[in-house]
């Protein structure tokens, strides 16, 4: 028992430790140290599946106690409950990898690879907020997500936890193919061919200013007057401008508003492409976020309405069980989802557009870009939060999500970050919190596509399916193993 608590304590504190490699915390190299710490201390020698399962158990709690602490910003209940499932979708197929022998090096990156496949995906839609991926975006394998995405970068998290478990063990024969792995998927990424340049722009992103943590009691208007006043106040030009989440509100549809009118002879003073948000309010309990594209000459060229909603955001999933335990005063009005890829007609072409929480999901930047996008715009809020830790994973989504696409990325926050990203996950232009400011800088409208825009995440899921089934086949057949 003694030994039990001790093993499944420092289990904890290396789950904790493993978060540290996110944002805003940015120490990188802590993911594949804390796993690989986890494999050697923990996991190792581990021979009965009960006792593999509560020491990943114990890991992943602590990873989501501290990675998804920022939820309790929004709702306590909604984070109490979502650890627990998140910890036991990661656990499970961790605790069927061996705790020895040659698939151990196969099954660990396998194993966390399915483990985020299925969280980006359930429950209520997927949960993808820190994830592994986003702790390498300042590390040496951001590259390999031009390849396979962001799976592909947590497969390489997977490969360096096993040279860390090795190279503690000494086992220094056993570290030659993971090492070769971690170094040559990069490299291979480097020399991929780039996506084909067809003009360049001048893209500007607004970010209003204010305060961090303003969830309540903040105007919409005061909002959109933040933006008009920083827009009226920058003496730049600009092809491309884009403001944040809710920088704009109507009680009607948006196409009759007095707010779409002003916007438009703010496009026309500019002679820009405008891609504006609206809260627009249906009825007394509904609301539709919507994203639009205004051109200088013609006004309302496209909308797009959120797709990907916010849970406990936007919406509240069973809320008549959650009600009675929570107070949703926050969240009195639902969010109605749009339907189709996110991108937006205009006179510089089609813009592919995810916004806010949208941007951490892969694939619907992959639909926008598939549907013709040549550059991606994220409006995004970020002000219902009091610290820097989803503004800054946010802007760690749009650097992933600019790698993998192969676009340059506009992310446009009303107080956390805003920032122009290369396609090659650098960022070119970035505020700071609070600040009221327009960034401007040359973009590319690009045109192609990258192998992780092509095949999309199926692929490396299947083939992380496949290996951890072929583990799980591997124990059962072995007769002397408690597994059995």
């Amino acid at each position: 028992m003694k030994h039990r608590l001790l093993r499944d304590g420092l289990a904890l504190m290396l789950g904790a430790l493993t978060m540290l490699s996110l944002p805003p915390w940015g120490l990188w190299p802590l993911g594949p140290i804390g796993l690989g710490l986890w494999l050697r201390l923990c996991n190792r020698g581990a021979e009965r599946w009960r006792d593999r399962l509560e020491a990943a158990a114990a890991l992943w709690l602590g990873a989501y106690l501290v990675g998804l602490f920022w939820m309790t910003e929004l709702t306590v209940p909604g984070w109490i409950a979502a650890v627990p499932v998140e910890t036991l979708i990661m656990a499970l197929p961790l605790s069927l990898v061996p705790a020895g022998g040659r698939w151990r090096a196969l099954g660990v990156p396998a194993a966390l690879v399915l483990g985020e496949a299925v969280r980006w995906s359930v429950p209520f839609g997927g949960v993808p907020m820190s994830n592994l991926a986003l702790g390498q975006v300042d590390g040496p394998w951001l590259g390999a997500a031009v390849l396979a995405g962001p799976l592909g970068v947590i497969a390489l998290v997977g490969v360096g936890a096993v040279i860390v478990e090795r190279v503690c063990a000494r086992e220094w024969r056993a570290v030659s193919w993971p090492a070769v792995a971690a170094i040559a998927v990069p490299v291979a990424a480097l020399g991929w061919p780039a996506t084909t340049v067809d003009a360049t722009v001048t893209a500007a992103v607004v970010q209003a200013g204010g305060e961090l943590g303003t969830n309540v009691d903040t105007p919409q208007r005061s909002v959109r007057l933040r933006h008009l006043d920083a827009t009226a106040a920058w003496q730049g030009t600009a092809d491309l401008m884009i403001w944040s989440e809710s920088s704009n509100s109507a009680d009607e549809p948006l196409e009759s508003s007095s707010q779409l009118a002003e916007l438009s002879a703010t496009a026309a003073a500019l002679d820009a492409v405008l891609i504006a948000n609206f809260y627009e309010r249906v009825g007394d309990q509904r609301f539709r976020n919507a994203t639009i594209a205004i051109d200088p000459e013609t006004g309302l060229a496209d909308r797009y309405d959120k797709v990907h909603l916010v849970p406990f955001g936007e919406y509240v999933p069973l809320r008549g069980v959650v009600e009675p335990f929570a107070d949703l005063s926050l969240i009195s009005r639902e969010a109605i989802a749009g339907e189709g890829p996110g991108v937006l007609s205009s006179s510089l072409g089609d813009i592919a557009v995810v916004t806010s929480y949208e941007v951490y999901f892969s694939d619907l930047v992959r639909d926008g870009v598939r549907a013709g996008g040549r550059i991606v715009a994220n409006p995004t809020l970020a002000s219902s939060y009091s610290t820097s830790v989803v503004p800054s994973q946010s802007l760690a989504s749009a650097r992933l999500r600019a790698v993998e696409s192969g676009r340059w990325v506009l992310q446009s926050s009303t107080t956390g970050y805003s920032a122009i990203v290369s396609p090659g996950g650098e960022v070119t232009h970035r505020s700071e919190l609070r600040e009221s400011v327009v960034l401007a800088g040359n973009a590319e409208l690009r045109s192609g596509t990258t192998p992780a825009t092509v095949l999309g995440s199926w692929p490396l899921t299947a083939v992380a399916a496949i290996v951890v089934a072929w583990c799980l086949v591997r124990l059962r057949s072995r007769p002397n193993r408690a597994d059995r």
